[in-house]
């Protein structure tokens, strides 16, 4: 187990919806925290409870000079800084998310080779799996085909990061663990509009009573839901007892489809609506879920302790009143 008490703890895109979480479990512990963020998506109201007790580095990692001097003196590195927005952003954007992904990554490779750290942690992505494969996907899933078309700009970026940080783990003889979220959700989100995730759209579109809900695809498209803070404490317990640089998913094997999920949003906000499906729209991966076995193996499997979409759907509505200065209900 590597100890990381004493030792300088980086978290890139910590002001982001899993970073700031992850942010304050450290602070929490008593770690010393270097945050770094452009605020292109992440908010500065997600550190306000511990903008006094955080050394804040504000910069894009595009620049390899900012990239260089804020990491130069980090240790631990949690990198989650990247440029993902929903499933209507990527469909015409897959080549900026590439571009953008990829400049981060090539400056943090040469950073880390001229300033090496003790160990890093990687957030990847479930959208590295190809379209094809089993509803179930465990670590072990071959990457042989492209990744998830719906997200290929930002597939292709994540599997790259992968692979270049393989590399510079066994050149360097740095443990460099890797995480492949699948669908993360939370009350930190930033509105980005149109571009914005599947929970937080759906959530805006019930609460402001749009009628009919337009769903994209057919609806029946299932996920596999975690909240942020769930995922940050599963990042925290990865970097601290995973020694071999391992590969682990972020997800369990429970899925609710969008019409499953619009319904509960209705029920839970007691708002009454028509749905509508545009099939003329993208709708990913059919089914998105993951294995978790590994995944409890090293959390525990009685602590994993998860969030019920129910509960987490209500911290949303909280969300919405302060996002779009509302005052909704139930």
């Amino acid at each position: 187990m590597i100890k990381f008490n004493k030792e300088v703890v980086a978290v890139t895109g910590g002001a982001g919806l899993i970073g700031s979480y992850l942010v304050d479990l450290l602070v929490e512990e008593g770690y010393k925290v270097i945050v770094i963020d452009d605020f292109s998506k992440g908010s500065i109201q997600n550190l306000n409870k511990n903008l006094n007790k955080i050394d804040l580095r504000e910069g894009d990692l595009e620049d390899f000079s900012f990239t260089y001097k804020a990491l130069g003196d980090c240790e631990i590195v949690f990198h989650l800084a990247s440029r993902a927005y929903g499933i209507g952003y990527s469909q015409n954007n897959h080549t900026n998310i590439l571009i953008h992904n990829e400049k981060i990554t090539n400056n943090l490779i040469l950073t880390f080779t001229k300033k090496i750290p003790k160990k890093i942690l990687l957030v990847s992505s479930s959208c590295v799996y190809d379209d094809n494969g089993p509803d179930v996907i465990s670590e072990s899933y071959p990457i042989i085909h492209e990744p998830e078309l719906a997200n290929l700009g930002y597939g292709w970026a994540k599997r790259m990061m992968e692979k270049k940080f393989q590399i510079l783990s066994k050149e360097l003889n740095v443990p460099v663990s890797i995480v492949r979220p699948f669908n993360i959700y939370g009350e930190r989100y930033n509105w980005v509009g149109e571009y914005s995730q599947a929970i937080p759209m759906l959530v805006k579109k019930v609460l402001d009573k749009n009628n009919p809900i337009i769903i994209w695809g057919s609806g029946n498209q299932k996920r596999n839901y975690i909240h942020a803070k769930d995922c940050a404490r599963f990042l925290k317990t990865i970097m601290k007892n995973d020694d071999l640089g391992q590969i682990y998913n972020i997800g369990t094997e429970d899925v609710i489809s969008m019409s499953e999920l619009v319904n509960l949003i209705m029920k839970l906000s007691d708002i009454k609506l028509d749905i509508k499906f545009d099939k003329s729209k993208p709708e990913g991966r059919f089914v998105k879920s993951s294995q978790s076995a590994l995944l409890k193996s090293i959390v525990d499997e009685e602590k994993l302790n998860l969030l019920k979409l129910e509960l987490g759907i209500i911290k949303m509505f909280d969300w919405y009143n302060l996002q779009f200065n509302k005052k909704f209900t139930k």
